[in-house]
């Protein structure tokens, strides 16, 4: 019986470090939601923010032409990327 109140014990503390971890997890994560709310209303961050997606855009839209330029042949591999490099650069951040 010793062995097993001792199990009982040892599991009964890992539940309790388990929900203790889980509990300082939730205050991080909505530690970090709420300074990134904060940081969302600075304009400068908001600036840059915007710049970062259209620069990721044409990030991807160069990438796309590269492999447009593979397919010269004008097949329907090239008409689908061509729709979305369209797709891509029309997306407002």
């Amino acid at each position: 019986m010793d062995t097993l109140t001792q199990v009982r014990q040892q599991l009964d503390t890992l539940l309790a470090q388990i929900v203790s971890d889980h509990q300082a997890l939730d205050t991080r994560e909505r530690q970090l939601a709420q300074a990134a709310e904060q940081l969302s209303q600075d304009p400068a961050i908001a600036a840059a923010w915007q710049q970062g997606g259209a620069a990721e855009r044409n990030r991807v839209a160069a990438l796309i032409d590269h492999q447009l330029d593979q397919l010269k042949r004008g097949g329907t591999n090239a008409l689908v990327l061509t729709a979305l490099r369209r797709q891509v650069l029309e997306v407002e951040a």
